[in-house]
């Protein structure tokens, strides 16, 4: 079994490419768990407009962040436009996984759904922790990580969370 994970997670790997938005990013963080999931992706980048949104605060999301960055684990590209009624952040992921035919990472349903009309692949924070708990990276429980972003103020609908996540 844990061998076919492990197959099954190099496939997964080997195919996304992706641009991580804000909030993701912080999400990941908190939970402790961003070199997993930068494992879980054949590439990572993250607009300049992002790193400028988590600058402003220069907390622990910033610092791991830049880590990621400076072990060239996350490329940072010069991508920093606003697209109306969306933040800087946002914008510039769009912006940057049109340009790179990338799957963009996004949480804001307002984003979400631009993005999805103008043709990209959007996941959530949530489909990365389906992800990373269906190769073993992430070991909890379901009902655990529901608990965990709840205390980390990402709240999300019990309902929806078991949809994404359970595939109920």
């Amino acid at each position: 079994m844990k061998r076919r994970l492990r197959k099954s997670y190099v496939r997964i790997r080997r195919s996304l490419r992706v641009v991580l938005n804000t909030s993701p990013i912080i999400v990941l963080v908190e939970l402790g768990i961003l070199s997993e999931t930068l494992n879980l992706f054949s590439e990572v980048e993250v607009p300049s407009g992002v790193l400028e949104e988590l600058e402003r605060k220069k907390d622990e999301v910033y610092q791991e962040l830049t880590r990621a960055i400076s072990e060239g684990r996350i490329r940072v590209e010069d991508v920093k436009r606003r697209l109306p009624r969306l933040g800087l952040g946002e914008s510039s992921a769009i912006l940057l996984a049109l340009t790179r035919g990338k799957i963009v990472v996004l949480d804001d349903k307002r984003a979400r759904r631009l993005a999805r009309e103008l043709g990209l692949e959007v996941i959530g924070t949530l489909s990365v922790l389906k992800k990373l708990h269906e190769s073993g990276a992430l070991a909890e429980t379901p009902s655990t990580i529901y608990r965990r972003l709840i205390e980390i103020g990402f709240y999300i609908d019990k309902k929806l969370f078991d949809k994404v996540f359970q595939g109920k």
